[in-house]
């Protein structure tokens, strides 16, 4: 299958890298024992395990000991609100309004187990309080709060809530989704004091089905699967070794080029921007510029199913997205309720990646314009 003409997804998966593959394929030879097996062989799959642990370790930053391999985001982001929010005598748990489903899903979860969950409301763009969220954290169990925001681009100041909960609540537990920031920020000095992130690598140019869990210090959650001694016991099952292989690369790569990556998605994302315009309130940012990631733009529709629009612009070669794709057949992104957005309103995001063009920008620009044109008459 030939890949799309214009592709805009990336935030939903991106491709995977020459090098993400070769390190996979190497791995399937070099690592392709089992890793807890105590013979030359399952030394040689460990080996490449811990290569791949310490370049994650090098991307986050080195205060994470301990990284425990997963499957993807969505496992990480379970176990550390299920695993690391039940602990101890504090039964309370908070997050805001917009997490990933994954960390959502995972506190209804846990309150059905007996913790209290409170979700902070936030901004009409998406901004996290992070005074309101640290207040509402103080002696509770566990924070989880997106870097990153999956739909919006948003980023939250975590060091600065890292901060404040340090001083008015340390033994609590702050969990961040990262999953969207990887290659997209300077990890060790945007997560400050957080005790744990979640990574996957689909999201940087890796294959899918691995992710990672780095923790803090001794930090140690209950682990959600059995059977099994891998990983200290937080995470029974034989490792994927090729995966983690691939993760390591790419997680090394996208950091050496995040800021000149960064710097160009920065002006492609001025470009759509400045072109939007022609569209009028039909089709316009959802996100003020500059309060998100640079190529990561979320549009707010205006009496138009996003299904309709992007269809047609499918029909010329341009895929985007409806938001999230975890939920990409829901009829509006359970986001733009949160953000009170009016119900007429859907959304489109557009996520562009490092091989992305200004051409292609054009081409989506075009598209949309003579989609909304079709519609409209």
């Amino acid at each position: 299958m030939q890949p799309p003409s214009v592709y805009l997804d990336h935030a939903a998966t991106t491709p995977v890298s020459p090098e993400a593959r070769a390190a996979y394929l190497d791995a399937l030879d070099e690592g392709f024992a089992n890793p807890s097996s105590l013979h030359a062989p399952g030394v040689a799959a460990a080996r490449v395990l811990e290569r791949a642990r310490e370049a994650l370790r090098a991307a986050a930053g080195s205060r994470f000991r301990r990284v425990v391999l997963t499957s993807g985001g969505t496992e990480s982001n379970n176990m550390a609100v299920l695993g690391l929010g039940r602990g101890g005598r504090k039964r309370h748990l908070v997050a805001t309004t917009i997490e990933h489903a994954s960390v959502l899903a995972a506190l209804e979860h846990a309150r059905s187990l007996g913790p209290t969950v409170e979700l902070v409301p936030v901004g009409p763009a998406g901004e996290v309080d992070v005074g309101r969220l640290a207040a509402a954290g103080q002696g509770a169990a566990l924070v989880a709060v997106h870097l990153v925001h999956n739909e919006l681009g948003t980023v939250v100041d975590v060091a600065a809530l890292a901060a404040e909960l340090a001083r008015t609540s340390p033994e609590t537990v702050l969990h961040i989704d990262a999953v969207q920031a990887l290659g997209k920020l300077d990890l060790p000095a945007t997560l400050g004091g957080a005790t744990s992130v979640a990574l996957t690598a689909h999201k940087v140019y890796a294959p899918k089905g691995i992710g990672a869990l780095l923790l803090a210090g001794e930090l140690a959650p209950r682990p959600l699967l059995f059977g099994g001694d891998q990983q200290d016991g937080l995470r029974a099952g034989t490792e994927h070794v090729a995966g983690a292989a691939a993760f390591g690369v790419a997680a090394r790569l996208v950091a050496a080029e995040r800021a000149v990556v960064t710097e160009r998605l920065g002006r492609l994302d001025h470009r759509l921007r400045d072109g939007l315009a022609a569209c009028g309130e039909v089709l316009r940012p959802l996100v003020p510029a500059g309060r998100a990631v640079p190529g990561l733009v979320a549009l707010a529709l205006r009496g138009l199913p996003p299904e309709v629009l992007l269809h047609r612009l499918e029909q010329r070669g341009v895929y985007a997205s409806a938001g999230s794709a975890c939920h990409a057949r829901r009829a509006r992104s359970q986001v733009l309720d949160a953000l009170g957005a009016p119900r007429d309103v859907g959304l489109i995001r557009v996520s562009m990646g490092r091989g992305t063009t200004e051409g292609e920008v054009d081409a989506f620009l075009a598209a949309a314009r003579e989609a909304l044109a079709e519609v409209r008459t």
